[in-house]
């Protein structure tokens, strides 16, 4: 029985002018319900305090539907899992989640860690960057482009912001790097974590930029198994679980936390007021509905805002997310154009200077052939029937004057004015044809002597 049953009992009282004996029997039933609403509360009080004590949320993707599987392994999430259960933590365990799953279960946690001592998640299956931010990859994610990490994927940074509402916060993520069939521009198999880190967090990743790609699944492997096993100890701290899950300082750490004891917490003394008694006993006893409905209805309408307060930061957190991501992909287009309008301007620079050094390179062979054909018409050799007996014996007596020639000056062209013809050449450097060329005529006798 509940309070609308009740209220139509009031309501059918009244229509029917029940007698005060029915009236009574419907203010016991009102009592009754009263009672019990304000006991279940007061239980449901009582857990929600001890479970807000230490939260966990542990996501494993080992069965990829896109991807070859995560070499960790869902088996090692039960145990870490297992292990801060031990240590009296809440944990919410999610094997292979979708990214449906994955997201409710951190909505879940989402109201468990505000205001919680402490507050882990553990990630464990594999891993992207890109943007300054580090995803986790559900068992069904399937990404084409960069952007649908957005949508398909858990962001590093936003689960960050949610363990900062406890006192203390911290993020493990157990990378292992996926294979994809064709390479998707930006992408990084590498953690990457440039937002803010809430000052009462730390996030950890298990790779590093100094851990070579090929052993990233090694390295997140080994350090998950160091984790469970260092949680299976009966003491130990939060301070030595985040260089374990770095890899033994190797990987990434973002973030600062004072250290904290890991060790279970002794049992708090139950309420007095969450003893359960008989109901027939308290009923006489006006205290025991001291918690009014108004006051019910007060708390849970506190909580409800609560929640929408946190689902707003989160929706908030994720549009500046994407509103960085957009900057991010606008920035990159630019440098693209800007990088492709400098390579056509290299390209243009380049082909006008092969243009100048062909036209050079003609402008060469066109002087080479008009220097050519110069010499040609200048070696031409002069034809002595053209000269005239004056011009002969003015060879004849150039060349002996020069102490070349020895025969008498006749104006015949004989044997003894070919031989000082030759030599004459021979002193010039010049070939050697017993033949006067145009140039050597010239040079013998100038104009003036002719």
């Amino acid at each position: 029985m509940h309070f609308g049953q009740a209220g139509r009992l009031t309501r059918q009282f009244s229509v029917r002018k029940s007698t005060w004996g029915e009236l009574r029997k419907v203010c016991e039933i009102l009592l009754l319900a009263s009672l019990t609403f304000s006991f279940s509360f007061l239980l449901t009080s009582v857990v929600s305090a001890q479970a807000a004590g230490r939260v966990a949320l542990v996501l494993v993707a080992e069965d990829y539907q896109k991807f070859p599987k995560s070499s960790v392994g869902a088996k090692r999430g039960s145990e870490i899992a297992e292990a801060l259960q031990a240590h009296g933590f809440d944990v919410i365990v999610s094997p292979n989640p979708s990214n449906a799953i994955a997201r409710a279960n951190l909505r879940d946690f989402a109201a468990k860690a505000e205001g919680a001592d402490l507050a882990f998640v553990v990630m464990i299956g594999h891993g992207v960057s890109w943007g300054g931010q580090t995803f986790f990859l559900t068992t069904n994610t399937e990404i084409g482009r960069a952007a649908d990490l957005l949508s398909r994927a858990l962001s590093t940074t936003n689960i960050a912001q949610i363990v900062g509402r406890a006192q203390t916060g911290s993020v493990f993520f157990f990378m292992t790097s996926p294979s994809f069939e064709s390479p998707i521009e930006g992408l990084d198999a590498r953690p990457q974590f440039t937002s803010d880190v809430p000052k009462n967090s730390v996030t950890v990743f298990s790779s590093s930029a100094r851990i070579p790609v090929s052993r990233i699944d090694a390295a997140g492997e080994q350090a998950a198994e160091a984790v469970a096993k260092l949680l299976q100890q009966p003491s130990p701290s939060l301070n030595e679980m985040i260089k374990v899950a770095s890899s033994g300082g190797m990987g990434a750490v973002f973030g600062r936390v004072d250290d904290v004891s890991l060790t279970k917490p002794p049992p708090a003394p139950p309420a007095p007021s969450a003893i359960a008694r008989p109901v027939a006993s308290v009923a006489p006893q006006p205290a025991v509905s001291a918690p009014t409905s108004q006051e019910a209805d007060g708390k849970l309408e506190a909580e409800r805002r609560a929640r929408e307060q946190a689902e707003a930061r989160a929706r908030d957190e994720q549009l500046r997310a994407e509103r960085a991501q957009a900057e991010v992909l606008k920035a990159q287009a630019d440098a693209k154009k800007a990088q492709a309008d400098v390579e056509k301007a290299q390209a243009d620079a380049e082909r006008a200077k092969q243009e100048a050094r062909r036209v050079e390179a003609q402008a060469q062979i066109a002087a080479a052939q008009a220097e050519e054909l110069r010499h040609a018409s200048m070696a031409t050799p002069v034809d002595d029937a053209q000269l005239g007996q004056r011009q002969r014996r003015l060879i004849q007596q150039r060349l002996r004057d020069l102490g070349l020639y020895t025969g008498p000056i006749d104006a015949i062209m004989g044997p003894l004015t070919r031989e000082a013809i030759m030599g004459y050449q021979k002193s010039r450097n010049a070939a050697v044809t017993g033949y006067l060329t145009a140039e050597q005529f010239d040079t013998l006798l100038p104009k003036d002597a002719q």
